[in-house]
């Protein structure tokens, strides 16, 4: 497997994609993105142009001063998918007592992995910080990275429900040594972000596994579902 660095300008948000959303279309798409997929239809492969959209929204979000915090892994080979997806189980060595059923989120038909750059440096900034130096300024730009990936993510979220998408999200890394040796990352992993096509007929909770003998024997039906807390809004006048 090779990693090939892209210029954005391969990256800019194509004409077809343009599409005219009414103020229901948008709020449809926000409610539908709050739903985590837990299984994908990976049969199918998702377009040149709508995948170009959901990178843009990654790449040209807003962040701290406009500061690069961090490298964007665009995967589709399903197989290195396969692979990340086992690297999500709680158990990293024979050693660990703790396991886990690997994070069905990831194994999509695109995954995206968010990596925290190991040297950070802002116009604003005459120097170049390093994300694991042990120092209030590491702190600072390490929460302003988190920050970064945490409104990047919001974008492609809401980008590819528009599109018509499903989302997952996963940070549960077990074997973080194996992921950044495997796509040869110098900073830190820090979101995995799967994204394609709803399985149709399946519901959107059975775990990808489901029917086979990776399951464990105490495996439920369907992963837990939590109802959305209200978020307490204020308007001051």
């Amino acid at each position: 497997m090779q990693s090939v660095k892209l210029d954005n300008k391969d990256y800019v948000f194509p004409t077809e994609a343009k599409k005219a959303f009414t103020n229901s279309e948008i709020i449809k798409a926000i409610h539908r993105s709050q739903h985590t997929q837990r299984n994908y239809d990976l049969s199918k492969k998702i377009p040149r142009t709508d995948l170009k959209t959901i990178v843009t929204s990654a790449a040209q979000c807003p962040s701290k001063q406009n500061t690069a915090f961090y490298d964007l892994h665009i995967i589709e080979n399903q197989e290195v998918i396969k692979t990340i997806f086992h690297l999500t189980s709680g158990k990293a060595s024979d050693e660990d007592e703790y396991k886990s059923l690997s994070n069905p989120q990831v194994l999509a038909n695109v995954l995206l992995v968010f990596s925290i750059k190991d040297q950070i440096k802002s116009d604003s900034h005459r120097e170049v910080i390093k994300s694991t130096e042990d120092s209030e300024a590491a702190r600072i730009v390490m929460q302003d990275a988190h920050t970064a990936i945490g409104i990047a993510a919001g974008y492609v979220n809401l980008t590819a429900s528009l599109l018509g998408y499903e989302t997952g999200c996963c940070s549960c890394i077990m074997d973080y040594s194996s992921l950044k040796e495997m796509l040869n990352i110098d900073g830190s992993p820090s979101l995995l972000m799967g994204v394609g096509f709803k399985n149709e007929g399946v519901n959107r909770r059975i775990h990808a596994l489901a029917g086979t003998d990776a399951m464990d024997d105490d495996w439920k039906e369907k992963l837990t579902t939590f109802k959305k807390q209200p978020i307490n809004l204020y308007y001051v006048k």
